[in-house]
């Protein structure tokens, strides 16, 4: 908010003191947000588009190996998951939300990571 002042002091024909005509308080001059100069700091061109490059090759990555380890398999080779069932590292497995992907490993806690298409998911097993 720009506020009316008039000028007590100046120096080098810019205002050095100003009062403020609403408070009567004495102060330093400070430019009004209407003349202060914008600075934008300049984006370099690509850091985004590299961004985006680099999560595009991991995710295509991912799934090439996810396709790679589950193409080709025979429907039998898949344990339906359960939480009652226990599981190795590298088993196949079909979830009837997720689908099919492998066991990446088992970890503390009655817990596996499995990897689906659509990424890696933390499910519970051996809860017997």
């Amino acid at each position: 908010m720009d506020l009316g002042h008039r000028i007590v002091a100046m120096v080098d024909g810019r205002p050095k003191r100003v009062i403020c005509l609403t408070c009567n308080s004495e102060h330093n001059y400070r430019a009004p947000a209407s003349e202060k100069k914008t600075t934008k700091t300049r984006r370099t061109a690509g850091t985004a588009a590299q961004r985006v490059t680099q999560k595009a090759k991991a995710e295509a990555e991912r799934v090439s190996e996810w396709e790679g380890r589950i193409a080709g398999q025979a429907n039998d080779a898949f344990v339906r998951y359960s939480m009652d069932k226990s599981f190795a590292p590298d088993q196949l497995v079909n979830h009837k939300k997720f689908g099919e992907g492998y066991v990446v490993e088992v970890l503390d806690d009655g817990k596996v990571s499995i990897m689906f298409r659509d990424g890696p998911r933390v499910l519970a097993h051996g809860q017997a």
